[in-house]
């Protein structure tokens, strides 16, 4: 009877989703991936709510949902000087995966992870993903394996490449380059980590993929908004070839240290119809007041100090620009005197604040919370009659705790998949829906997950949450689990002929998958 696996490589496939994996398999872009989507149980993995980046991978990393772990969007609200600030990993509450195997003794090794900067103090090799604000940020944690990597993989980067849709083939064809460059790069890091690191636990995040898919969905020929433009499809191609091709050696290092695979995504993918303001939405409902022309010159000069404030932090030694605070009236152009409600961040989720200026005592609170959520519970696509929020809810109510003393919105409102709620908005446009070619794909809450492990059932069909990944990992190694974790073991997927012991005493209420 086969034990416990020793060691698990996770392979962070940021927006994979079975609309592009399946096809892919089907032409040939991908046989790694195929092969090891035939050998493993596979299936849906629910994304968090919101479902972006850094909530997501959270909810990964320790098994909890955003109520426990305390991170629910890419920005809070300082509530000392409300203040926008970015989030970070020092805010997670909760213990990480990475937190509970370095405490058990074992060592990981973590590769462009987001919400792993400022870096934790665990066993192994931490290098932190997109939201660390450069490069030598990102190695903090392993200087010297950040020399080794920027000596002799100078392809090596942790930047989103894909931040706008590229304007000619030229520029596409460049930043295709560059990103096969990475995804190479990112692999070979890996085997250099290994080298370095007896680790248990190896996780490398592929975050670009979720560029590709934002920003060039029409070339992959999936559905009604595909463009028939083949020099452009092929570069698309290329990329996904050469992260297959990452992945590959990363299946053969996992089959050299017999490991078990990982195989996720934080959400998937999906053509956008539209974006939604949601500060509009809040006007048409009598909630916010827009400047009245000929008055936004204070909103104009305070983005400015903002902006200027950026530049100033950039060219410290030790400061960045994004991570400094940015101000509410920067972000935020209304007449404060007659908004009780506002959107100051937010994508793909309406994070709304009621204005403690003109909304104070809980009654009062209670009356324009309701209200917000109903606006945004009616707000619908006026061509489809689709919803454009799948929900809108009450944090306090839901979450039980105090949503200004952790810098949260009053009112979540996540998106219905293919619109996507956007808080920045120019103030000058009307429209509360727009599409934007900028941005043909946007989230869906399906990502993908699959599982190789000793004993595994392939085939089996999964149907999973993003906290459910850690408790099962733990549980793949044999260990015990946190009593913090929410998520569940996915004892499904394992022969239920087999009871898994170590040292000849059965592990309480979880089992590996053996």
């Amino acid at each position: 009877m086969p034990g416990p696996a020793s060691r698990v490589v996770y392979l962070g496939l940021d927006g994979a989703t079975e609309a592009v994996l399946r096809p892919a398999f089907d032409r040939g872009w991908m046989p790694n991936l195929q092969a090891l989507w035939r050998r493993s149980a596979t299936g849906t993995l629910w994304s968090s709510e919101p479902m972006v980046t850094p909530v997501a991978w959270t909810s990964f990393l320790t098994g909890c949902h955003p109520p426990t772990h305390g991170i629910h969007e890419f920005h809070y609200l300082d509530p000392v000087d409300r203040t926008i600030l970015p989030n970070h990993a020092g805010r997670i509450r909760v213990p990480t995966l990475w937190d509970t195997l370095s405490e058990r003794g074992h060592e990981v090794v973590s590769l462009g992870l987001p919400m792993t900067y400022p870096p934790p103090d665990v066993r192994g090799l931490v290098v932190a993903g997109s939201d660390a604000p450069g490069l030598q940020w990102a190695f903090a944690q392993c200087p010297d394996f950040g020399e080794e990597i920027l000596r002799d993989l100078p392809g090596y980067s942790h930047k989103v490449l894909w931040k706008r849709r590229p304007r000619s083939l030229e520029e596409l064809r460049a930043v295709s380059r560059r990103n096969q460059e990475v995804f190479r790069a990112q692999a070979e890091a890996a085997e250099r980590a290994d080298v370095r690191c007896d680790w248990t636990a190896l996780m490398v995040h592929f975050h670009n993929l979720d560029g590709i898919q934002h920003r060039l969905w029409p070339y992959l020929d999936l559905d009604e908004t595909a463009e028939q433009q083949p020099e452009w499809s092929v570069e698309v191609v290329n990329c996904l070839r050469e992260l297959d091709r990452a992945v590959g050696r990363l299946l053969e290092l996992a089959s050299r240290r017999n490991a078990a695979v990982i195989a996720l995504s934080d959400h998937g993918f999906g053509p956008c119809r539209a974006l939604v303001d949601v500060n509009g939405l809040l006007c048409q409902a009598g909630l916010q007041r827009r400047l009245p022309y000929g008055t936004r010159l204070s909103y104009r000069v305070r983005r400015l100090r903002d902006r200027f404030d950026r530049w100033r932090r950039r060219r410290t030694p030790d400061g960045t620009a994004r991570r400094g605070p940015r101000s509410i009236e920067g972000e935020v152009g209304c007449d404060w005197s007659k908004t009780v409600a506002f959107a100051p961040f937010g994508q793909l989720c309406g994070s709304i604040f009621l204005n403690p200026k003109l909304v104070s005592g809980s009654s009062a609170a209670s009356r324009v919370i309701a209200e917000i959520i109903d606006t945004c519970r009616a707000a619908e696509d006026p061509e489809t009659g689709q919803p454009l929020f799948a929900d809108a809810f009450d944090v306090a109510e839901r979450y039980n705790l105090d949503p200004a003393s952790e810098g949260l919105p009053d009112v979540l409102a996540p998106s219905t998949d293919g619109y996507q709620a956007m808080a920045k908005w120019d103030p000058f446009c009307r429209s509360l829906l727009r599409p934007d070619p900028n941005l043909p794909a946007t989230h869906r809450n399906d990502g993908v997950l699959a599982i190789e492990a000793p004993g595994i059932r392939p085939g089996m069909r999964l149907d999973a949450e993003l906290p459910d990944v850690a408790p099962t990992s733990l549980s793949i190694l044999g260990l015990a689990i946190p009593d913090v974790m929410e998520g569940r073991v996915l004892d499904e997927v394992r022969d239920q002929s087999r009871v898994q012991t170590t040292a000849g005493t059965p592990i309480p209420n979880q089992s590996a998958l053996d």
